[in-house]
């Protein structure tokens, strides 16, 4: 038996994708999860593209808010070697510093493409 009260969870993905106070405020706190679980994981930038991914209109919107999420956390990994005075010395390395600008992005839009698996 289900009670009436209670809301799915689809019903709740379909707001926030409808109503953009929702929308922004969701969009804040996945990404705020996958930083913080990209902190410690790789894995974390999957989970975030996903989850912003998901709160996407369609397919296209889920690809661009991959990229945006995979965005903010190349500019959140290059503020930190900053802040370590190290930015000059992985700028120096040229190519091999564009390596994890390029996992990054696409792993971020990797994830993002789970919107393609919702309805």
């Amino acid at each position: 038996m289900s009670d009436p009260e209670q809301t799915r969870p689809s019903e709740l993905l379909k707001l926030a994708r409808e109503k953009p106070q929702y929308h922004w405020g969701g969009l804040l706190v996945a990404c705020l999860i996958g930083l913080i679980v990209s902190s410690f994981h790789w894995s974390g930038i999957i989970l975030g593209g996903a989850l912003v991914g998901a709160l996407a209109e369609t397919v296209r919107r889920a690809i661009l808010s991959g990229i945006g999420f995979g965005l903010i956390v190349v500019l959140t990994w290059a503020s930190l070697i900053a802040l370590s005075g190290n930015l000059t010395d992985v700028a120096a390395m040229n190519e091999i510093a564009l390596l994890p600008v390029g996992i990054t992005l696409g792993l971020s839009v990797l994830g993002s493409l789970f919107r393609g698996t919702l309805g």
